[in-house]
């Protein structure tokens, strides 16, 4: 069915690259650094000593034989900085699109009557756009979430909740994260406190995705036709330098919905009746 690409969720996606970007390059860096000192093996010298025009290398202030050690360990270490970075980017889109829903009309379903919170706004973001909540990928965000709290608050002790989640994942989302990681959920917490590798920041990416286009299409569902009109017109002219009213901006208009709203199946006259409602176009004919 695909995505519709309204401005908040090409934001979403475009910081969801940058962050991706970011971390796997920090990632393959550490090995790059890792590998390069193999060729100051031997040395009793330190990096500062070694490398005098790199950057904050003194800050570094350790033998090669050391450094290299701590590079080729450094995925722990890693993992615990990107895991809150992509669910922080992640809880971000979906409490906007709990607003988006809200700002269209939508009463907003509270799970437990409580605040709304990362444990609780997918059910309310799925409740409220009335979409079943897509288990399988929930019960990894849930996991996802668990270890971050652990890393984070309690120093990578394990939690309660952590045990209780991994306890309570069914068949095939267990499956899922064995895909993805090469290992089973219980492998978290099998040395006695949160473990973390490189394979949980690339689930971590994995499932936000997963979730990201599952939001997409409960959106696509709720939000009616007409609203998708308005809004892919409202979209369009933001980014438009095309004159109102002219042959050429109602062309790139119908064009423009096309490609980033073909999944709400907006017709030229949707289209036209939303630009007329804006005010964008107020010539007698469409044409």
């Amino acid at each position: 069915m695909g995505d519709i690409l309204y401005p908040k969720y090409r934001r979403y996606f475009e910081t969801r690259v940058t962050v991706n970007n970011a971390m796997m390059a920090l990632l393959a860096g550490s090995r790059l650094a890792g590998h390069t000192l193999q060729l100051t093996t031997g040395s009793k010298r330190t990096l500062a000593e070694l490398f005098p025009a790199v950057e904050h290398i003194a800050r570094f202030n350790l033998r090669s034989d050391e450094a290299r050690s701590l590079l080729q360990n450094a995925d722990h270490h890693l993992a615990s900085v990107a895991l809150p970075y992509a669910l922080a980017t992640h809880e971000e889109f979906v409490m906007s699109s709990i607003e988006f829903l809200k700002a269209e009309g939508f009463r907003i379903i509270k799970p437990q009557g409580k605040p709304i919170k990362a444990w609780s706004m997918h059910a309310a973001l799925f409740n409220s756009a009335g979409s079943a909540l897509p288990q399988d990928l929930m019960e990894g965000f849930d996991l996802l979430r668990e270890m971050r709290n652990s890393t984070i608050h309690a120093g990578g002790a394990i939690q309660p909740n952590l045990t209780k989640c991994i306890a309570a994942m069914g068949q095939s989302s267990t499956a899922e994260w064995q895909r993805l990681n090469a290992q089973a959920p219980g492998a978290i917490v099998s040395t006695g406190e949160v473990s973390l590798s490189a394979s949980h920041i690339f689930t971590a990416f994995a499932i936000t995705k997963g979730l990201a286009r599952e939001i997409n299409a409960a959106l696509s569902s709720a939000i009616t036709k007409s609203s998708w009109a308005r809004i892919a017109v409202e979209d369009y002219q933001e980014i438009t330098s095309k004159t109102k009213n002219s042959s050429s901006w109602r062309r790139s208009l119908v064009g423009f919905a096309r490609i980033n709203y073909k999944p709400a199946n907006l017709t030229e006259p949707d289209l036209e009746q939303a630009a007329r409602k804006l005010g964008y176009w107020t010539l007698a004919t469409w044409r």
